[in-house]
């Protein structure tokens, strides 16, 4: 009896999980369609610019109004709505959350002890390239400079010529897959207990 449980369990997925994603690029948005992949119903918020990996092709072609590829499958099975943090209807919408997604970074002026406060049960997951404190935590970022700091430019290349990085954006596709890890931890953790906390990935 105990295995047919948890197997229901697990085919149930994250059905009922409600996430709220204020992300762009790779890494969030990879995060989250980890959770909808899952089963999660996810709120993809956006401003009136909408995200800017809707245009976005390694090649630089116009799209001609067309979504991107890469954002299309970045945020199948979301839901989009225009808005911002401080909109009542965003508002709502964080209140009735498990997960809320976000990558303002550290110098971004918004409350994230108030989400919090409004919502106990709340898990709020900030992605940043080195974390929202610390020495690091504003110091600007690229795929390249990440590969450097995490020491895997010094496998690739010949000694004394330029160091090469990993193409693909691959710190953040590892970077997603590892947010969704920890946020869902968190979640399972906020249904059992009812209280959230914020990860600061």
């Amino acid at each position: 009896k105990r295995r047919c449980a948890l197997r229901d369990r697990i085919m149930e997925g994250l059905l009922g999980v409600q996430v709220v994603d204020f992300t762009s690029q790779i890494a969030g948005p990879y995060c989250t369609k980890l959770f909808a992949d899952a089963g999660a119903d996810i709120i993809k918020v956006e401003s009136t610019h909408g995200d800017p990996l809707r245009t976005w092709t390694a090649s630089g072609k116009d799209l001609g109004g067309c979504d991107s590829p890469l954002f299309r499958f970045l945020n199948a099975s979301k839901r989009s709505v225009v808005g911002e943090l401080g909109d009542r209807a965003i508002g709502d919408l964080i209140a009735q959350a498990d997960l809320v997604v976000e990558d303002f970074g550290p110098d971004a002026t918004i409350d994230r002890d108030a989400l919090l406060r409004a919502n106990p049960a709340l898990v709020l997951l900030s992605i940043s390239p080195f974390g929202l404190t610390g020495p690091y935590a504003s110091r600007p970022a690229t795929e390249f400079t990440i590969q450097a700091e995490a020491a895997s430019t010094g496998g690739r290349g010949l000694p004394g010529r330029e160091p090469f990085q990993a193409g693909g954006r691959v710190t953040e596709w590892v970077s997603g897959t590892f947010a969704a890890a920890g946020a869902l931890a968190a979640v399972r953790g906020a249904q059992r207990t009812g209280r959230g906390e914020h990860i600061d990935f």
